[in-house]
């Protein structure tokens, strides 16, 4: 994301919280974006994302449940243009509260991966969190299919590498960011 437009938020869950612009191709002059609390009608759409990663992700049952969820809590945010998947390019659900904060999902369209959506969604989340709160988000391990796109994605956001964990035959690595100021 240029940074341009970027912005604090001023309450405590904005419904836009940044732009963006990134260029596709040389004849395309830029395209904008912007990063903003997902809503009802975004549902649809988002769904539509959420199976276009299932191959990466696996199977997500519950997800229109936990969306719905996320949504009606202000913790739903998506990356939106006029064109395109009906306008989402990407989304993320944040959780956790106090000074534990968690990036609980995050995709973004094959598309319009590498031109700053997701880094985009995730600045956005991290904007919303307290500066006292820690955020984790659980991802790929390396050697599995899109480890070093998330890798380079959290690391460039401030994480740094943490456990490798599992359950059943998931595999997963917690990526952590400290708190953005010292607690009293």
């Amino acid at each position: 994301m240029s940074g341009e437009g970027r912005t604090r938020p001023k309450a405590d869950k904005p419904s836009s919280v940044c732009y963006g612009r990134f260029c596709q191709d040389k004849a395309n002059q830029g395209m904008q974006f912007q990063v903003s609390l997902a809503q009802q009608h975004d549902v649809a759409p988002w769904l539509r994302l959420a199976e276009e990663v299932v191959p990466l992700f696996g199977p997500m049952p519950g997800f229109d449940a936990v969306l719905t969820r996320k949504i009606a809590q202000r913790q739903a945010y998506c990356a939106r243009t006029d064109f395109g998947n009906d306008g989402i390019l990407g989304g993320v659900l944040i959780g956790g509260s106090g000074t534990d904060c968690a990036i609980r999902w995050l995709a973004v369209s094959s598309n319009f991966q590498r031109l700053g959506v997701g880094k985009a969604l995730v600045e956005a989340a991290l904007l919303t969190t307290s500066p006292a709160c820690t955020v984790h988000v659980d991802t790929f391990v390396d050697g599995s299919p899109g480890a070093s796109a998330a890798r380079r994605l959290y690391s460039s956001c401030g994480f740094i590498p943490g456990d490798i964990w599992g359950e059943g035959e998931l595999i997963r690595q917690r990526y952590v960011r400290r708190p953005r100021t010292a607690l009293p």
